[in-house]
């Protein structure tokens, strides 16, 4: 749910006055939100004294039900405060659960995030992944490869994609296939970033494997 509320703020030459601001993003209610802002365009307000344009910083949760993301996004001032903000959050995370349905249960944790820059640069790089996915499934077929999902918060957590390639015909409960699948992917596309340093990190941590396979599908 995309929640808005009427919010007094100060702008930078000391003038208070309301605004209504953002304090809740649904992506899936509102797809285009994410992308005002990542533009820098939420919460962006004008005084009426001044006419200082400025962001005006206040609590968001942001919510992206597809991509098993929820953000608990603090205004930068609480960093001192982090550890009452993770006891608060917490709270109103569990809170917040009791009032979903069995079908729409969160089953992924929540991450607090200090100040609307960090959940930007988090979005930004999710999307250079995702950009990365959908160059391995254009390349699939030509490349005679498999290709099988995890969950994105997992992926998130392990900092690797969350579609990942095997050799077609090949055992994707195995790491040796999957370490076959990305070898053959980045001989094709060395550009592939992501997927350059998640073969490093299964080739020498092959317990990485061990976390994801039973999430495979």
């Amino acid at each position: 749910m995309t929640i808005s509320n009427l919010e007094e703020i100060e702008c930078p030459n000391g003038h208070v006055f309301e605004a209504e601001l953002l304090s809740a993003i649904s992506v899936s209610d509102n797809p285009k939100l994410k992308n005002l802002l990542i533009d820098e365009e939420i919460n962006l307000v004008s005084c009426p004294e001044c006419g200082k344009v400025f962001y005006a910083e206040c609590f968001i949760l942001y919510h992206d039900s597809k991509n098993e993301l929820i953000a608990f996004v603090y205004p930068l001032s609480f960093q001192n405060q982090a550890v009452q903000c993770k006891i608060k959050m917490r709270k109103e995370f569990e809170l917040a659960l009791e009032n979903f349905e069995e079908k729409q249960k969160i089953n992924y944790e929540p991450l607090m995030l200090f100040g609307i820059e960090d959940l930007v640069l988090l979005l930004l790089s999710e999307q250079d992944i995702e950009d990365e996915e959908a160059v391995l499934k254009c390349l699939a077929s030509k490349l005679l490869l498999d290709t099988a999902d995890i969950a994105p918060s997992l992926a998130r957590k392990l900092k690797i994609p969350k579609v990942l390639p095997f050799p077609r015909g090949g055992k994707k409960l195995e790491a040796k296939s999957l370490i076959s699948g990305l070898r053959i992917l980045i001989e094709h596309n060395s550009n592939l970033l992501h997927y350059v340093e998640f073969l490093k990190k299964i080739s020498e941590y092959e317990t990485i494997f061990e976390d994801i396979k039973d999430d495979i599908n």
